[in-house]
């Protein structure tokens, strides 16, 4: 029965010791453990304060992302719009300067056709009364072949020179 019911000195000497090595772990292991495990409770603190402020970070980066991006396709709009004005600004003025100058170029015709109409009537001018001229010398040298022909035209004029005579 001595197994089953401890001795009072067996009780005293565990207790005791019980005691001793309570008193030592207090004194030189649980400071450096609790020291330990806060130390680990801090780090984890942090760690999830850091994560927090990553997720943070990560969701104004995104919303910064979308918002550029936004800002981009805005500004490409605006551009492709300002292109877009300027091709036909610039279509339109090679149209105007086009018409311009197609009109000048109507308008020089114009003047040259006149001129070389001009030209061509004064150098017809000139052909037909050297013509009329040569045709009068014919018909005159024909009509005024015999002597006859010749006083009577000479009559005829002497008479129209001078109706009152």
């Amino acid at each position: 029965m001595n197994l089953i019911t401890p001795d009072f000195g067996i009780i005293f000497w565990q207790t005791t010791t019980f005691l001793v090595v309570l008193f030592v772990l207090s004194k030189f292991a649980w400071k450096p453990i609790l020291e330990v495990v806060q130390a680990r409770e801090h780090a984890v603190a942090n760690a999830v304060d850091k994560i927090a402020q990553a997720q943070a970070l990560i969701k104004q980066v995104e919303d910064d992302k979308v918002r550029l991006i936004g800002e981009a396709h805005l500004e490409r709009e605006r551009i492709i719009g300002e292109a877009l004005t300027t091709q036909q600004a610039i279509i339109n003025q090679a149209h105007q300067e086009g018409l311009a100058v197609k009109e000048q170029l109507l308008a020089q015709a114009r003047i040259e056709i006149t001129r070389e109409e001009a030209r061509t009537l004064e150098a017809a001018r000139a052909n037909i009364g050297a013509l009329v001229l040569q045709v009068a010398e014919k018909l005159l040298v024909k009509e005024l072949s015999a002597d006859s022909s010749q006083w009577e035209l000479i009559e005829r004029c002497m008479a129209n020179e001078h109706p009152s005579a």
